[in-house]
């Protein structure tokens, strides 16, 4: 990996335009409307009308920040090392919320609509790491 700021800054900023779309195509286009059956709609839950593409930009820079800093700092030498890791930090990071959501609430109507979320986590920031990596490797 190249160690270059510069480098690093680029990869995030095309990382986060890339995580949104490929989230926005797995969690909306492919899983929304089964996520959307199989969790509690709670009136007032949801934005709709004053929705903020903003920092739904700003939470896939952030994601996108997290996964090139740690390949950044890495030894991470290959695309599948690459796309394997950060595919399950993905998934950490996504039990760590739909276990404790499917633990204290009833958000979830069932344990599926969790797997999937995790596998469209797992497909998502892997894709994002993979890409990361070819973006900040060495030239």
């Amino acid at each position: 990996m190249t160690k270059s700021i510069p480098t690093l800054l680029l990869s995030c900023l095309m990382g986060s335009v890339f995580y949104l779309i490929l989230g926005w195509i797995i969690f909306d286009v492919l899983l929304g409307a089964y996520s959307e059956e199989n969790t509690t709609q709670l009136e007032g839950f949801k934005k709709t009308a004053d929705f903020s593409f903003l920092f739904l930009y700003l939470s896939c820079l952030a994601y996108s920040f997290l996964i090139n800093f740690i390949l950044f700092h890495t030894t991470v030498n290959s695309l599948v090392k690459a796309i394997s890791f950060s595919a399950i930090v993905g998934v950490l990071v996504a039990c760590m919320t739909d276990f404790f959501w499917y633990a204290s609430s009833t958000f979830y109507s069932n344990f599926t609509v969790v797997c999937l979320d995790l596998a469209g986590a797992a497909v998502s920031v892997g894709a994002l790491g993979g890409l990361s990596f070819l973006l900040l490797r060495k030239k």
